[in-house]
This record gives structure tokens, sequence and C-alpha cells, in this order.
């Protein structure tokens, strides 16, 4: 039986550090929790003022990632921040997503400048009252994009978006800018039951 080597390094770890230098230059308020267990550490990142259905976190295996999360349920995965730390011949570390690799002498260097300051940047850049999210109803709760309100306009929902089984709901970005907006009729969850009941028989 092949034993799976444990790394070294906890990437956990290596953010709740990271964060605690650079908590400040966040532009928008947040806080970490920090999740402790044999099968998955992982550490949530809470924006105060940011639409609670913009979930962020670290874990060990995926490095950083940003989802969109709606009545409880995942329903997209809107950055993806990974970073495969891989050891080269040279003794330095490199990510091997990236082509050409960069490399770091030490794990920690690498996972910041790969992954932690471009999640800073990132949401320095997104999380402001520029921008909204948008979610896509396909029957269900099924994609999202973040947009800038500048897009929204010039781009507006379209008749198709809000007809059928078809529904789109924006959101801004930040609480307080104004109140979510539904175009279309998405199935209540009442309804949903009562579809697959009626589906059963």
């Amino acid at each position: 039986m092949t034993v799976k080597k444990q790394p070294d390094f906890s990437i956990c770890e290596m953010f709740r550090e990271w964060f605690a230098e650079n908590q400040h230059r966040f532009n928008q308020k947040c806080s970490i929790r920090y999740y402790k267990n044999r099968e998955y550490n992982h550490v949530e990142i809470d924006f105060e003022n940011v639409a609670k259905e913009l979930r962020c976190w670290v874990n060990e295996n995926l490095t950083l990632e940003i989802a969109t999360v709606y009545e409880k349920e995942i329903v997209d995965f809107v950055m993806d921040l990974e970073c495969c730390v891989r050891r080269g011949k040279n003794r330095k570390y490199y990510c091997a997503f990236c082509e050409p690799p960069k490399y770091y002498k030490t794990p920690k260097e690498l996972v910041v400048e790969h992954t932690f300051e471009n999640f800073l940047k990132w949401t320095n850049e997104v999380f402001n009252t520029d921008h909204v999210l948008k979610l896509d109803y396909r029957g269900r709760w099924c994609a999202s994009r973040i947009l800038s309100k500048k897009d929204l306009k010039n781009n507006p929902i379209k008749k198709k978006e809000q007809t059928g089984d078809n529904a789109v709901l924006i959101i801004p970005m930040i609480n307080d800018d104004g109140d979510p907006v539904l175009y279309g009729n998405p199935m209540t969850k009442a309804q949903k039951r009562e579809l697959q009941k009626q589906e059963r028989k």
C-alpha cells in the first residue's frame, strides 16, 4: 500500500500568518475563521460588507477558492487561485500549473505571491460599488458572473434571459448599494418539491 506523503507545510497556516500581516490592505473589512480537522482543514474568509452570496476560503488541497452560494448550495466557482506546490531538482518550489515555472526559495514565498497577493488585488478591484453579481437560473441556479455596472448598463438583461425556465438575479456587490433585482420567475423550493413528487408518480 502506497502512503501519500504529507507536505511539510500548511497552506492554511501560511494564509493565517499572511492575513495577520496584511489584513489592513483589504479595501473591504474582513475576518477569518480557521476550521481544523483531520480530513479537511480550511480557513473561511468573511467580508463584512460584501454580498453574502460570495464565499471565499483557503484549504490545503485547492489553495484559495471564491464561489457563489445561493439557497445554501454552491452555484458556481467565480475564481480559483489554485497553486500546485512542487519542488524542483534545483530544490526550489514552483507551481505545477504555471508554464514556464517560476521558482521560489520557500513554499510560503510561492503561495503568497502566486495566490494570496492575487486574491488581495482581485478583491480590491472587484468588491466595490462599481460591480454587481449576476446569477442565472435555467431550471435551477446554475451560473454566476461578476459584472461592472457599466457592462450591465451597456448589455441589459434580454427577454430570453427571463422567460420560461430562465431568470436572472442581479445582486449589488456591496450591501446597502441597492436591492437585488429579479428578472423572470424562478421556481421556489416548494414548487420544485411539488414537481419532483409529480415526476415520481
